[in-house]
């Protein structure tokens, strides 16, 4: 489950952050320090569930969640805040909950069982396997993953790489292009990044891509990776690699190296 915290407040939002965390210790947390992020983030990634400061600069809490009701009528929005008086406006735009600061594992607990709509159980459509010694391919449920554009698998592939590490756009332009004028791709990131998200999103594992404060990266726990378990030293692993990491991308002699010094 993805969950998005949006509080001004730093300290606020690391509280925030640590009692999700025991009440939905296997969700994916996103955190937004102004409306315009969480907007962003909102609209980029699958969100559940949303935790939501009411007084902030710039755009309120309440602006925000009326924006995200327009996105997707059926988000659970619990609004946060020190101020009790917010309650009416927070129930006319039929909020999910309505939280008072400071708040513990127990409120949020409580909150979610009586969420507007309630929260459906995460489906396990199985794991998308990502294979990097040799060439790199990925697949579903044995079949290939189809993707609308070479440039978008390069992503993933790259990300693949990175192991649970964030890229930044600046990072994916120089991977893909090159020695090419890098602010002339950038806008062109973000539509390969669309075609992604699509492609893993008709397999129902749209949650493995991670897009955070313009950057990306994916959950290494939600794939089934050939390096990764060779980097945990499994012995199937470490006999499968052949020598070749990723082979149709330049870019992949650079892990070979490191791979050779781990066996």
């Amino acid at each position: 489950m993805n969950v998005l915290i949006v509080d001004d407040e730093k300290m606020m939002r690391s509280g925030m952050e640590k009692e999700v965390k025991k009440v939905l210790p296997d969700a994916n947390i996103f955190l937004a320090d102004s409306g315009r992020e969480a907007l962003s983030l909102f609209k980029d990634n699958s969100i559940s569930l949303v935790f939501l400061d009411v007084e902030m600069p710039g755009m309120s809490g309440l602006e925000v969640a009326k924006e995200l009701k327009d996105m997707k009528r059926d988000v659970n929005i619990v609004m946060t805040t020190a101020y009790p008086n917010y309650a009416v406006d927070a129930y006319r735009l039929h909020i999910g909950g309505y939280l008072m600061k400071p708040v513990d594992a127990e409120d949020i607990r409580e909150e979610l069982d009586h969420l507007s709509h309630p929260i459906e159980e995460s489906h396990d459509p199985g794991k998308l396997t990502l294979q990097c010694f040799g060439e790199f391919k990925a697949e579903f449920g044995g079949e290939p993953v189809r993707f609308s554009r070479t440039k978008a698998r390069e992503i993933l592939a790259y990300l693949t790489a990175k192991n649970g590490a964030s890229a930044s756009k600046n990072e994916l332009c120089d991977v893909l292009w090159e020695d090419e004028e890098r602010d002339s791709k950038k806008s062109y990131i973000r539509v390969l990044v669309l075609e992604l998200k699509k492609s893993l999103k008709e397999l129902g594992v749209e949650d493995v891509l991670v897009h955070n404060r313009n950057e990306y990266s994916i959950r290494t726990e939600l794939v089934d990776c050939d390096y990764y378990e060779f980097l945990k030293g499994n012995p199937a692993a470490i006999r499968a690699y052949n020598g070749e990491f990723m082979s149709q991308y330049s870019w992949g002699e650079e892990y070979i190296w490191d791979l050779e010094n781990k066996l």
